[in-house]
């Protein structure tokens, strides 16, 4: 019933997990699409040590994880696909969750799962979403641009299931976006259907740590023009029905680009930034902290960024 797709560059460190934690699904009928993105160390060595017949490793020449989860996508032989990154893990009952979700919600355009974000100080943190203990533990999310403003992205990559024509019909991931293509992938489904949800947090993402030294090697630099907010402004015109909270998501994408600048200490971009957000969604409280920001000498930010690190777990 269901084709996962795992996208695979250098994470030997991780693999097996992965793979351990698909093979250990109360549900058994699924295959898994390994794609191999042209690693360099023993990562694709690890898989192919794997017997199961229903694990297969396609690789490719290195491209990135958009066109590695497309391609695995494109080759999958089942109705529905779940997108498993290399160092995430699923509990067992993760694939079950999603059929149930499916079985409830059969024309949804997106399926997901809350989910644990694993921190390097080893504390699992779950996702926020809107009235955690009222309700039924399955549901539709009315809005789902005004549930991610509210409480951030309560769905993953690694939490999602998507059937695979409605992936193919929005183009699949995006190419060559660093930053921010499952923000926009999710967005396009949004607008196309609706949005499935499971209170049951069933998937772990792995939030890797923060190396203080070299901030290139956890935060990329955004992308400069933006291609994401282009292409949200555009399903903003699009979707009248969504347009108000299209607009406070635009807002919460530059928010976020704001503070990444800020890590790379770049406040002139990061002020630019800043001042989209609030032509988009109004002076929020969040923004007078990045104005403090702003102003505070490089080594006192450094340290108050340092902080805001660790209270997420990014250690």
């Amino acid at each position: 019933m269901i084709s996962v797709v795992l996208p695979l560059y250098n994470k030997a460190p991780f693999i097996k997990r992965a793979i351990d934690s698909v093979l250990a699904q109360t549900i058994t009928d699924w295959e898994l699409v390994v794609i191999d993105d042209g690693s360099t160390d023993e990562s694709s060595d690890l898989v192919s040590a794997y017997s199961d017949r229903r694990i297969r490793l396609i690789k490719q020449a290195n491209s990135g994880g958009a066109v590695a989860r497309n391609n695995g996508a494109e080759l999958a032989t089942k109705d529905m696909l779940a997108f498993l990154d290399a160092d995430d893990y699923w509990a067992p009952t993760h694939l079950e969750n999603l059929q149930q979700l499916i079985k409830e919600f059969p024309h949804a355009s997106l399926y997901g799962t809350a989910y644990l974000g694993v921190g390097g100080d080893g504390v699992a943190r779950e996702s926020k979403f809107r009235n955690p203990n009222i309700g039924p533990d399955r549901l539709l999310i009315a809005d789902y641009f005004a549930d991610v403003v509210e409480f951030g992205h309560f769905v993953f990559t690694s939490s999602v299931a998507i059937n695979k024509s409605i992936f193919q019909a929005i183009g699949g991931f995006p190419i060559g976006v660093k930053s921010g293509e499952d923000t926009l992938t999710w967005a396009r489904l949004a607008c196309v259907g609706e949005v499935a949800f499971s209170k049951v947090a069933t998937s772990f993402y792995n939030l890797p740590p923060v190396d203080l030294a070299n901030r290139q090697n956890f935060l990329r630099r955004p992308l400069i023009p933006d291609y994401v907010a282009s292409e949200l402004s555009k399903l903003r015109a699009a979707t009248p029905k969504f347009k108000k909270s299209l607009s406070r998501y635009l807002a919460h994408w530059h928010r976020i680009r704001a503070m990444m600048f800020l890590e790379l200490n770049e406040r002139l971009n990061s002020f630019s930034e800043l001042w989209k957000a609030i032509r988009f969604d109004g002076l929020k409280p969040k923004d007078f902290v990045c104005c403090l920001l702003l102003v505070l000498p490089k080594a006192m930010r450094a340290y108050a960024l340092a902080n805001i690190r660790k209270m997420r777990g990014r250690v």
